[in-house]
């Protein structure tokens, strides 16, 4: 269906809005919000219908809708003076007022109406229910279906509910994510989902179901995550439980559900955004092809992230996570000596985490990247605050505990570093920050003078893929501090390999420790690496 106005073409059917010729680029909400005040022009809308209609109920600000209705007036070149096509009546709400055609004669009037019922699962199409693609872009979308009992037990019955239930709360956290409220997710309640049908009515790409069933005297939960485009299935995992403590260790399977699918959804986004033309890829998609290279740890991908951040943010300069993703970069940039202004990338290292925080100073990212900021001016304590923060945002951000770890080995706070790098390795075991976590552990039992454990995970942290020259160093002066000098210069060759100029000034610059104790043993082991 085409919806004409002035210069204007609104095509539901694919999902565009082009001025002339010219397609303009629109955030899915914003693109939302259009169809749903041009479906209801004859009368004023109020915000609490617009909430329901484009966030699905979802608790949302005053703030959100005037954003979404600027960045909307702002497309069509429209602003809140002239009002030609979004007009606001103050205290009740917005109309839209422009004079539309519509270029579809089979339509009816009636086909037009969108009412505040829009995540019910009805039969007939409406205007915002358009079909995904796997072109589909903005912020990935996700339903919890209810799992499936198949014991026909009473209790499992209710632990089953407490599962999707206790997952929808949990995934809400996450504020890259828009999560389907249970009270939508229910009615789709079957043995057998229709993922694809589901994600073309809600509009949305992601469906986690589970289930419960008996395995011996073992009763084991499954859970799946599916693409609902290609109903192909992304991600699953088999937990085990006895018929007495399942009920106790739910919170232990949420924990690793939410941190598998903070993985595995921004790898398969990354991987349908590598399909598409650069030209069609929106700023969540260039978001998440960010983070694909951001983790590869080498000065090439690194760069290759950041100007998927940049572009990112050209897109929509309130996008708080892509701020966060390109202080990441400088992080590294510094930290890695990637940038021979290491000074200037440390300033913008601070500065894109602080812009980041100010756009969203709920999203466990941003404080994340604020918090690692200071590792690089050596203000591990005024970092560790805002990464407590991001973990009591969100406690299932393995990477979180992950650089609170980091913050206590740097203090001497042995016992607490190595807690956290246990629930961060229990939170995300493939995480790629997998080699910090194994380094952290090495200065841990360093420091508590258990040199055998130090070396065990020294060479365990440079073997892990993501490594870089600096865990080397880690496993050369390590390896060194026990005698082991064929080992040593094995990791010495491989540091000289990724970094020919690599000393401990570097390393000690990199590291902020404040313990004494742990320094003095880094130092001697990496002098007798004669690094």
């Amino acid at each position: 269906m085409k919806l004409i106005f002035d210069q204007f073409t609104l095509d539901t059917d694919i999902a565009e809005l082009r001025r002339g010729t010219t397609a303009v680029a629109l955030e899915p909400q914003v693109f939302d919000l259009l169809v749903f005040l041009i479906a209801n022009r004859e009368r004023v809308v109020s915000r609490d219908e617009i909430i329901n209609a484009v966030w699905g109920g979802r608790f949302t600000s005053d703030s959100a809708v005037s954003t979404c209705v600027k960045s909307l007036r702002k497309a069509l070149q429209d602003d809140g003076d002239q009002q030609r096509y979004i007009k606001t009546l103050r205290g009740r709400g917005f109309r839209f007022v422009a004079d539309i055609i519509v270029d579809d004669s089979k339509v009816s009037k009636n086909s037009l109406r969108i009412t505040p019922q829009l995540h019910q699962p009805i039969q007939e199409p409406s205007l915002l229910q358009h079909q995904a693609t796997p072109g589909f872009q903005g912020k990935p979308s996700i339903i919890v279906l209810p799992f499936q009992d198949l014991l026909n037990n009473q209790q499992n019955s209710v632990v089953a509910e407490a599962m999707a239930h206790d997952l929808i709360q949990a995934l809400s956290r996450l504020r890259w994510l828009r999560v389907i409220a249970r009270s939508t997710a229910f009615q789709f309640r079957s043995p057998i989902p229709d993922f694809k049908k589901i994600g073309q009515q809600l509009n949305l790409r992601y469906a986690l179901c589970g289930s419960i069933e008996a395995d011996g005297k073992a009763q084991v939960i499954s859970v799946e995550l599916s693409d609902c485009e290609t109903s192909e299935v992304i991600w699953a995992e088999r937990f085990e439980a006895k018929p007495e403590t399942l009920n106790e260790i739910r919170h232990h399977i949420i924990a690793n559900v939410v941190s598998s699918l903070e993985i595995y959804i921004p790898l398969n986004e990354a991987s349908q955004a590598s399909l598409r033309s650069s030209d069609n890829l929106d700023a969540w998609a260039n978001y998440h092809l960010g983070l694909r290279y951001m983790f590869r740890f080498t000065p090439t991908d690194n760069s290759r992230a950041a100007q998927y951040f940049s572009q990112a943010i050209k897109q929509d300069g309130q996008f708080a996570r892509a701020y966060a993703g390109l202080s990441f970069t400088r992080f590294q940039d510094a930290f890695l000596r990637y940038d021979q202004d290491t000074n200037n990338a440390v300033a913008d290292a601070r500065k894109l985490a602080e812009q980041s925080v100010e756009l969203d100073s709920l999203d466990p990212f941003t404080n994340y990247n604020m918090g690692r900021s200071f590792w690089l001016s050596g203000e591990t304590e005024a970092g560790l605050g805002w990464l407590e923060r991001s973990v009591a945002l969100s406690p299932n951000f393995a990477q979180g505990h992950y650089s609170r770890a980091f913050c206590e080995v740097m203090q001497g706070q042995t016992r607490l570093a190595l807690e956290n790098t246990e629930l961060s390795l229990y939170l995300s075991p493939l995480d790629p920050l997998l080699y910090g976590n194994y380094a952290i552990k090495s200065f841990a039992y360093l420091r508590q003078e258990d040199l055998p454990n130090a070396v065990y995970w020294a060479e365990k942290a440079a073997s892990t893929p993501g490594a870089h020259f600096l865990i080397f160093m880690i496993a050369a002066a390590t390896h060194a501090l026990s005698g082991d000098n064929k080992k040593s210069q094995y990791w010495c060759a491989r540091i000289k390999a990724h970094k020919p100029d690599a000393n401990a000034s570097h390393f000690f610059s990199a590291f902020p420790f404040i313990d004494d104790a742990l320094k003095a043993s880094l130092k001697t082991g990496l002098q007798r690496a004669h690094l």
